[in-house]
């Protein structure tokens, strides 16, 4: 088993908890999607054809489970960072059907256990907890520096639909008197051993993370690599995964190497090793982010709140009275995974040569963390990084809170 690294150590410090739950009412988990690969508009014409990479544009007859699962998973809600001020909830038919077009590039997703009812403008109204286990969220993103050789996005792929068929099975075997003995790291390490069984993909890397959400708001996780988790509690950044990497910008990650390349040095980790693992007791009104690199390279930490902050306010105005609590949940979590996703393409065209004026005083504005990053290693890199983002939320609520 891997041991959690002393800067995990540190950074769960606010979290270790003796306490439970703190509500007599069971957790609810309303769940937010975004995605948009970086090879979609606007960093290329919006008459540009999409990429035909990845599992959903095999023909029959070739790797048919993984390739029915990625188009069904691509049929899920989820939004590109894209909202219409016109629209009902922000989403057109039209934001839905680009989301479709141009898909998550390298980056891919998987949700298990999700009891999700879908309103008419696609909002996981209540996802909540499984009959016979936790709700799984996970994210993998593929490394880019196999494009030359083969597409990253096959491997994280590949990569997340095994994560989701060790997670089903081990929800399938499980009641409600005996829980899920397994947990993320098990699923992941399930993952790495199906990809590497898997003949269509030859070669390729992805760094991934992923969590379970149990009946008691226990979150169990597991990350490798530089894609993460976060959690925000009454507006503040109480954990944030540290980045796993080997070097500046050469995260850890998962690697399926060919024969023929195995003398060339190629980087390769293993779920046992080059993990970590922790642990959260949750509470009401938590807020938990699952991202990729096109985020966390691109936007400070610090704004995360603020944008959760704002968008808070948003629905506490009168006009959204009518929103229940559990509603306002799944709109929280909706909206801030797509309003990431926005923000985070925003600050991938940064120059760094931006400016602000505070107090009558104009000053350089912020600087993006791979900026910040590449400087610290004695490297010069103005701005954000065009990528592509995946983000992944939860907002946790209670399911009756008036028992309380």
């Amino acid at each position: 088993m891997p041991r959690p690294s002393s800067v995990l150590l540190r950074a769960l410090s606010p979290l270790k908890s003796t306490y439970q739950w703190s509500s007599s009412s069971p957790p609810v988990y309303s769940i937010g999607l975004s995605y948009a690969g970086k090879d979609s508009p606007p960093f290329v014409s919006p008459n540009a054809r999409p990429p035909r990479t990845g599992f959903a544009h095999l023909p029959s007859g070739k790797a048919d489970h993984i390739r029915e699962w990625v188009r069904a998973s691509g049929k899920i809600t989820a939004g590109r960072g894209e909202l219409e001020s016109t629209a009902v909830g922000g989403w057109t038919d039209a934001v839905r059907d680009q989301v479709a077009k141009w898909g998550a590039g390298e980056d891919f997703f998987a949700l298990e256990g999700l009891d999700a009812s879908i309103s008419s403008i696609g909002v996981f109204q209540e996802s909540s907890i499984g009959k016979n286990g936790p709700v799984h969220l996970a994210i993998s993103d593929g490394v880019g520096g196999w494009s030359d050789t083969v597409d990253p996005s096959f491997f994280s792929q590949a990569l997340m639909y095994h994560y989701a068929k060790s997670a089903r099975k081990a929800l399938e075997s499980a009641t409600p008197e005996n829980p899920p003995k397994t947990g993320p790291l098990d699923h992941l390490r399930d993952a790495f051993e199906g990809v590497l069984k898997e003949p269509v993909v030859v070669a390729g890397g992805a760094t991934a993370c992923g969590v379970s959400l149990d009946s008691k708001g226990v979150l169990n996780g597991v990350n490798l690599g530089d894609s993460g988790m976060s959690i925000i509690r009454d507006g503040k950044l109480v954990y944030a995964t540290p980045p796993g990497t080997h070097y500046f910008n050469c995260p850890k990650q998962l690697s399926k190497i060919p024969r023929s390349m195995m003398s060339q040095g190629i980087i390769t980790d293993k779920p046992d090793t080059a993990s970590d693992t922790f642990t959260a007791q949750l509470q009401p009104g938590d807020v938990i982010m699952l991202y990729t690199d096109g985020l966390s390279d691109n936007v400070p930490a610090e704004h995360y709140t603020l944008l959760l902050s704002h968008l808070s306010e948003i629905l506490a105005r009168p006009e959204n009275a009518h929103l229940s609590p559990l509603d306002r949940a799944s709109e929280l979590a909706r909206l801030f995974a797509d309003v990431l996703v926005g923000y985070g393409r925003a600050a991938m065209v940064r120059t760094g040569d931006e400016a602000e004026e505070v107090d009558g005083k104009v000053r350089r504005s912020w600087r993006t963390p791979f900026e910040v990053e590449a400087e610290r290693e004695g490297m010069r890199y103005k701005g954000g990084k065009v990528d592509d983002i995946t983000v992944l939320t939860a907002v946790v609520s209670e399911k009756n809170p008036e028992s309380d």
